[in-house]
């Protein structure tokens, strides 16, 4: 779920580092008599990730809190039944250290299963994790803990009991079950949003296809009215006023379904719907394109890609000013094996804070980013680069995908 911003070895280097320093910082130093050791935790796990790895904020955050929520739910599993048999055996201390050991060495390769898991059934957790999703699951952690907590050790001080310790079990693995429901929760709401986003971009290419098969079939209605025109001044010897006619039908064919081939019909579909947009908006859209067939490269993740790319590009030229030119360059070319795709466009102002580049202007402040946050996870499944940049005041989006032959 997570890519480290260092190689592995650096990163757990960093790991372990952390962790020796937050126990000697708590333990050592007293924080834990006057600041909460749970909330420090969880500052401390979330300052490691977010230093030590890449992708979006939130998805980071949202990881802190999980692992935070796991590890202390995680070490209630063994640590009842573990106590319970340290009572039991006899009053070595070699003993008592070996139990001990065992529950932490236990609940160590428990967390780390789980986070396994949770990695690879969550690999491509597609979107941006709203602050919304990461306060639902910062409460859930919360509530879960601190029951377990709570009830786990006033029942081990009251009753030690196995029938007591086997329901503090239990409660632990239920809270396990319920923070990994949380994640499947949060992943089912990015997929529906992803999923209203391509229905969205399938019902405007359904418009525009029915708009354009409307238009053409008025043309080809009107189609015996023209010939007869054109015949009949050719007939009268007005073979120029037959030519400009004729030029007329031509460039009017032209306007209503531009010709576009790049060798993808996918493709081509895209960037004639995308010319009808910026022809609407007034947009000079300049095309060099040439795509490999469908079967070298995923119909779906070409569609992403190249659809929120120039979605992208024609809503920063629709936010310039009249005065500024509004065109949008986009060259496509195969080269040893890859794909390469380069869209350059204005950005609306001079001033614009660099930050401010990738916001979007849609009116669902939930499908903010989205566009974007897609193309990264096609790019990531079809093994490719992206690089976004903005110089002089233009935006350079630049991609290589490699090919499948």
């Amino acid at each position: 779920m997570l890519k480290a911003r260092f190689s592995h070895a650096l990163t757990l280097l960093g790991i372990a580092v952390t962790q020796a320093l937050v126990s000697f910082i708590n333990i050592n130093l007293g924080l834990y008599k006057v600041f909460p050791q749970e909330v420090f935790f969880l500052l401390t796990t979330t300052a490691m990730i977010l230093i030590l790895f890449e992708n979006q904020t939130g998805k980071k955050i949202m990881i802190a809190i999980f692992m935070d929520g796991l590890g202390y739910t995680s070490n209630f599993i063994f640590l009842p039944l573990i106590q319970y048999t340290a009572k039991r055996v006899a009053g070595h201390l070699l003993w008592y250290d070996l139990l001990y050991g065992l529950c932490d060495g236990l609940t160590i390769l428990f967390f780390a299963l789980v986070l396994e898991w949770v990695a690879r059934k969550y690999r491509n957790l597609k979107g941006e994790i709203s602050l919304e999703g990461n306060i639902y699951l910062l409460l859930l952690s919360c509530f879960i803990k601190y029951s377990v907590i709570y009830y786990g050790t006033r029942s081990m001080a009251s009753d030690n009991s196995l029938w007591t310790n086997l329901l503090i079990t239990l409660a632990a693995i239920a809270g396990v079950i319920l923070l990994l429901f949380s994640l499947y929760y949060v992943d089912r709401r990015l997929v529906l949003a992803l999923e209203k986003q391509q229905n969205l971009f399938l019902e405007r290419q359904m418009t525009a296809w029915k708009e354009e098969e409307k238009q053409l079939s008025s043309f080809r209605h009107d189609f015996k009215n023209h010939m007869l025109c054109i015949k009949n001044l050719i007939s009268d010897g007005k073979e120029t006023e037959a030519l400009e006619y004729l030029n007329s039908m031509t460039h009017t064919v032209n306007s209503l379904s531009p010709h576009i081939s790049t060798g993808n019909v996918y493709a081509d579909a895209i960037i004639r719907e995308k010319l009808v947009l910026a022809q609407a908006e007034g947009i000079q859209l300049e095309t060099d394109l040439i795509f490999p067939p469908s079967e070298m490269l995923s119909p779906m993740d070409l569609c992403i890609i190249l659809s929120n790319a120039l979605d992208n590009a024609l809503e920063a030229c629709s936010r310039l000013s009249e005065k500024e030119t509004k065109a949008v360059q986009a060259v496509s070319y195969v080269r040893h094996s890859c794909l390469m795709i380069e869209i350059k466009n204005p950005l609306p102002s001079p001033k614009l804070d660099r930050a401010d580049i990738f916001v979007s202007t849609k009116e669902d402040s939930r499908l903010h980013g989205i566009g974007l946050t897609n193309i990264h996870q096609a790019v990531e499944r079809c093994h490719g680069t992206l690089s976004l940049s903005a110089q002089d005041n233009i935006f350079h989006f630049s991609l290589m995908i490699p090919l499948t032959l």
